[in-house]
């Protein structure tokens, strides 16, 4: 299936027509609405569906989307050190060993990896499966340029990179069989509008899994997750109230691990 048959305008869900082109600023072709006539320009590899951005709501996604945090992000400073396994109770690895065992994605399925950062999921996704269709979208532009250059060194040429909202995905209609989210639901304004946004996108039967902080009932888990909702603005989920969510909005829910300050979960869509 096209890319322009999965993805659809974000502002009027109207289908877009592919233009190759070489413009300025990077400009490598572009997708046109046909119903509104919005363009979406193609810059370094990723497509534009943000072209303002968009207002940062907290310290947590305004660090995510600093420069400085792509530089060490997969580094051992970051989500390669040590202490994040000791936080979460999984390395890494196992986190996305489990991700894809929760989502079993098919050889030929269409997989998008929400808020996908410096693409670690999408690539995880898309390496090894070349007749799969990945995508990646993310809010971070910074994170999608290390995104798209990191997968084009890596020789993965079934990933397309996306700069959207998560609130307003630029999807067609039950046109993905798996969706994957890590490290972001807790820090979306309007996690019932993003949920809603993958449900009517994701296929019936279609998988999804989420790896989000939690909030554990011991005095250290109270006190990290007070302090980080009124710093960072991060919101750390109970198990029955991420259960809920997730059955709320269509999905049958799984809780797969739950330790330290880090939840994994997965939903299929009903």
């Amino acid at each position: 299936m096209k890319h322009s048959e999965i993805i659809h305008c974000p502002k009027c869900k109207g289908n877009l027509s592919s233009i190759d082109s070489q413009g300025s600023s990077g400009e490598s072709g572009s997708y046109f609405c046909q119903t509104c006539g919005i363009k979406y320009p193609v810059i370094d590899s990723v497509v534009e569906f943000l072209p303002g951005g968009m207002v940062t709501k907290g310290l947590g996604q305004k660090l995510m989307e600093s420069p400085r945090m792509v530089s060490i992000y997969e580094s051992k400073w970051w989500r390669g050190c040590k202490q994040f396994s000791w936080f979460m109770g999984l390395t890494l690895d196992e986190e996305i060993e489990l991700i894809k065992r929760i989502t079993y994605p098919g050889e030929k399925d269409t997989v998008l990896d929400l808020a996908c950062g410096t693409g670690i999921y999408a690539r995880a996704f898309a390496q090894g499966s070349p007749g799969r269709n990945v995508f990646g979208l993310d809010i971070s532009w910074p994170m999608l340029q290390y995104a798209a250059d990191k997968a084009r060194s890596m020789g993965i040429d079934n990933v397309r990179f996306l700069h959207g909202d998560a609130h307003s995905l630029p999807f067609a209609d039950e046109s993905l069989d798996v969706a994957n989210c890590c490290g972001a639901l807790h820090l979306f304004s309007d996690v019932r509008r993003v949920l809603g946004e993958l449900y009517r996108t994701i296929k019936p039967g279609g998988r999804f899994s989420v790896a989000a902080a939690w909030k554990s009932d011991n005095l250290w888990g109270r006190i990290k997750a007070y302090s980080d909702e009124k710093f960072w603005k991060i919101h750390y989920f109970r198990k029955d109230e991420l259960s809920s969510l997730l059955d709320e909005a269509g999905f049958t829910p799984t809780i797969y691990h739950a330790y330290g300050i880090w939840m994994v979960a997965g939903g299929v869509r009903r």
